[in-house]
């Protein structure tokens, strides 16, 4: 399936020509992109009367500049948020500098529940929504998703939902269905539900029940016991069903994705990011997505948004990008990625903020045979690259800023290392690229990643 990455901006533009009133967006790692942020950030700007915004966590100063701007030009802006998150340090300033201008913030109190919806309605008349808070993370390093939708009957589904929570204070099961599934845009049935008043979990397992010939999915958590059911009882009557999953997520004690990756039927991330998405691609036809995980808690108690497209064209742009991932991923179990030659480290690199006088150089340290790396920087994209700095895998592991458990269910976990290269001059753009040393044997280079410090304070 190599082949899909290869077309798949022949297939977007294509797609974009046939119709504009669906548009994905990803935020692929591998490619240190920022377009999907600079859409988010355009569609803010071209609001004209009202944002209404219901979104998990925020922390993105480039996305509260482009809401301060509307507002000053006279755009009602609401907004709803998790409780833990309004109250987090991390997130707290960027709410309170929207409060300050006078725009309105509710948030869930529900100990049992979490407002976990990251979807914005503009103008009533279209709806962005997926896997993507805006948090800075999220918006660079982390694998998310995002559906366009300039559909008014959808936007309206959308705002009535909203309104349950910014108006009537109603929370997770407390809230009813109030809002039309079925939609045809463009003559592509969609459907929208949102969790847990429309049930969503019954119209996933009828989905996954209807296929026949493949499931891909990509997902930070699994573990929804009825739904993992569902993909084994397909797996049986001879549906190819396989998994991508993030690391840290597949390592939750609950988690049902490493009995998938056992089996054969699904791989581990080997990005230092998150594989953040929640999305399902069924016979290529069919794409679920929307911001929950397949958890029992996003089903059950969360407030999330769940979409499920039928569209041959959706499906094969969310296969080219689950296409991407999965081609670069290491599965850890049982020993994959313990090879000769040894196998690159997949790369991000960080400048976390202005004052930070370094560029920080990310890597995930899955090999469990790896005896070290070795760090190489240039100055152009494609080198040629310069030797900066070897690191046993001793060092490598011990620069970490947390520990990962190092087995579950039989499967030995990662590491991701980091190095920060304070050589660095202001406004010049780095590229660099890792590589795994097994005794004397060297793997290629890595992906190249660049970043570069704007300012030295």
């Amino acid at each position: 399936m190599k082949f899909l990455g290869q077309v798949f901006v022949f297939i977007l533009l294509a797609y974009k020509a046939e119709s504009e009133n669906i548009q994905p967006f990803f935020i692929n790692p591998l490619d240190n992109k920022t377009y999907f942020e600079k859409n988010l950030t355009e569609l803010i700007g071209q609001a004209k009367k009202s944002i209404d915004i219901a979104i998990y966590s925020f922390s993105r100063k480039d996305m509260l500049d482009a809401l301060l701007s509307a507002k000053k030009r006279g755009v009602k802006i609401r907004v709803v948020t998790e409780g833990d998150s309004y109250n987090n340090p991390q997130y707290s300033p960027f709410y309170k500098a929207m409060q300050k201008t006078g725009i309105p913030i509710r948030f869930n109190q529900n100990d049992r529940s979490l407002m976990h919806n990251k979807f914005i309605v503009i103008d009533r008349e279209r709806v962005w929504t997926g896997s993507a808070n805006m948090t800075t993370t999220d918006m660079t390093v982390n694998a998310n998703d995002a559906l366009l939708i300039s559909e008014k009957t959808v936007a309206k589904a959308y705002t009535l939902e909203f309104e349950q929570m910014f108006e009537r204070n109603r929370w997770g099961g407390t809230k009813y269905d109030n809002n039309e599934e079925l939609f045809d845009i463009d003559g592509k049935r969609v459907e929208v539900y949102f969790a847990p008043s429309d049930e969503p979990e019954s119209q996933i397992l009828k989905a996954i029940g209807s296929a026949t010939q493949n499931i891909y999915i990509a997902f930070f958590y699994l573990t929804n016991d009825s739904i993992y059911k569902a993909l084994k009882e397909a797996i049986k009557r001879g549906v190819e069903v396989k998994g991508l999953f993030d690391e840290r997520g597949a390592s939750d004690n609950n988690s049902e994705a490493l009995r998938l990756v056992r089996s054969g039927n699904g791989v581990i991330d080997s990005l230092s990011g998150l594989v953040h998405h929640k999305f399902c691609i069924i016979d290529k036809k069919i794409v679920i997505a929307g911001s929950a995980n397949w958890s029992r808690s996003a089903m059950n108690r969360n407030d999330e948004n769940i979409l499920i497209i039928h569209s041959p064209e959706i499906a094969m742009l969310y296969l080219a990008q689950w296409n991407n991932l999965y081609e670069d991923s290491a599965c850890i179990y049982p020993a994959s990625a313990d090879k000769l030659p040894p196998a690159p480290p997949r790369v991000t690199c960080h400048h976390y903020n202005k004052e930070h006088k370094f560029i920080r150089i990310e890597w995930n340290t899955a090999q469990d045979k790896a005896t070290g790396y070795k760090i190489y920087r240039a100055e152009r994209r494609g080198g040629p690259y310069k030797f900066l700095k070897g690191m046993t895998k001793k060092e490598a592991e011990d620069s970490q800023d947390y520990k990962k458990i190092g087995k579950i269910d039989g499967i030995e976990g990662s590491y991701y290392a980091h190095y920060d290269d304070e050589q660095v001059i202001p406004q010049v753009t780095y590229y660099y690229v890792v590589t795994t040393l097994v005794g004397d044997s060297e793997s290629r280079y890595s992906n190249e990643y660049s970043e570069k410090v704007d300012r030295i304070k």
